[in-house]
Parts: C-alpha cells; structure tokens; sequence
C-alpha cells in the first residue's frame, strides 16, 4: 500500500526508509493525515518530473489518473458513463477496469499529439466541481492553505490559486510563499524544495490559516468557469497559456501519425 500505491517512486519493490517509521506505532496510524501525505509527494515528484533531464514520472499516479479523469471528460475512456459509487466506497473505483483513452501509434509523436490536445480546451471541457458543488462544505481542510509535508518532503497548497474548483469565481491570488531554499536544476536529481519547520504549526492552526472562501471571492452567477474582471489579463502576464511552441513543428509531426483518438 505505501511502496507501491501512496508513495511510489522509481525503485520498482523498495520503499522509503523514512515511510516505515509511520508504522512504529500502529495505533496512530488513523491519526495521520494520509491525503495530504500522498499529495505532497505527489506534487514533488511532478516538480521532478517537469525537469528537462527527466525520465520518468512516480507518485500516486492512480491520484493523478483519476483527477485528469474527473475533470477533463475528453480525457475519459472511450463511450463509458461512471457509475455513481457508493458512501464506503472509494471514488477512484469508478474507473476501474477501463481502457485508456484512444491511442497514438508513434510514441515519438503522443507526447506533441496530447499536448495540442491540451491546447485546444475550452473552459467549457472542463468539469469544474465534479465531486460537490461547494466541496469545502463536505471536507472544511480542502480551504487550508499552508504546507502539506511527508516527514521531509513539503509542499505548498494554496487552493486560492483554484476558486472556480470551490464553485467560485476566480480572482487574483495573493503572491506565492517562498521556499527557504530551491533548487531545480535541469537533473532530476539535484532537485530540492527546503521548507521551514516553523511553518508546519499552520496546520494544527486552521481557522487562522485557510482560505475564508465567502469573504475573499463570490459564488459563479452565469457558469461555472467565471473570473473577475482582471483575472485573465493577470493570468495571460503570469502563464504559460499554450503548451506548443507556435511555430507549427509539433502539428506536422501530429499530422504526419496514424493518430486514433476517440473521444
């Protein structure tokens, strides 16, 4: 369950030393915020992976997989409606069993093929609150905003940076907190994020360390993908709004394939 489902990494049948002292004391073991945990990883081992000198991919791709899924219906397996699954039953489960979606037959052109795939979204292919109109109602520590951390691994989380997953409509968020240290060259390995113990005591600290979503934005009125007024040109300044260069080399590798998508 940890090696090879929460906190994989690229060692195939090993486990992190430091994941087994999570199991000394077996009673706390419910005590412990799992999610969070996994998320944490999750986040730094995509950080790694978005290096240049890259590989590979870890992490709990499951999370990963299911999250593309909920959200990006395009992205589903072909012609398959989920079933609505039940109160003790884990929502990843929906998706169980099913082929990926459509193919690509070159693998030197699938990466270019679901890139310009990426590009061509709408704000309307995604699926904004796919697990609860006001998720924060349901699961209040959603809103935190903080360090997420697994035992040395932390990461920020700041769902101000997401409103319109909240149901809300999206504003300018408030500038990132900053690391003590970063290093992200373009190995993989030499990758490091250091983050304060100090600010750790966020998370036992919630009310004072969350997102008040009802003072801080609104509810969406038209649809489900409404900004403010100057979110977009603040978004266009600080983004990478494409993921292709423009100068049209991936759309004739694209074009050159025998591509089969079915959406």
């Amino acid at each position: 369950m940890l090696g090879s489902t929460l906190f994989v990494d690229k060692s195939r049948d090993r486990v992190r030393p430091v994941v087994n002292l999570f199991l000394d004391e077996l009673e706390e073991i419910d005590q412990y915020s799992w999610a969070s945990g996994t998320l944490a990883w999750l986040y730094r081992c995509l950080g790694q992976a978005s290096r240049a000198g890259a590989r590979g991919v870890a992490g709990c791709l499951t999370l990963l997989q299911c999250w593309i899924y909920e959200y990006f219906p395009g992205f589903r397996p072909s012609h398959f409606e989920p079933p609505v699954v039940g109160p003790d039953e884990a929502w990843a489960s929906r998706w169980i069993g099913q082929p990926a979606t459509g193919s690509v037959a070159d693998p030197s052109v699938r990466l270019a093929f679901y890139r310009r795939a990426l590009d061509s979204l709408t704000p309307a292919d995604v699926f904004w609150t796919p697990f609860h109109q006001r998720p924060h109602l349901e699961v209040r520590r959603s809103l935190y905003t903080g360090v997420i951390r697994l035992a040395d691994i932390g990461e920020f989380y700041d769902p101000a940076r997401c409103l319109r997953q909240f149901g809300y409509r999206q504003m300018i968020p408030p500038p990132p907190s900053r690391p003590q240290r970063a290093d992200r060259p373009e190995a993989p390995g030499g990758y490091v994020i250091r983050i304060p113990e100090s600010f750790d005591a966020a998370w036992d600290a919630l009310l004072s360390h969350m997102v008040h979503i009802d003072m801080y934005s609104q509810p969406w009125r038209t649809y489900p993908y409404e900004t403010t007024a100057d979110y977009l040109d603040w978004f266009v300044a600080h983004s990478h709004c494409r993921v292709l260069r423009d100068d049209g080399d991936a759309d004739r590798l694209v074009d050159s394939a025998a591509v089969r998508f079915d959406h």
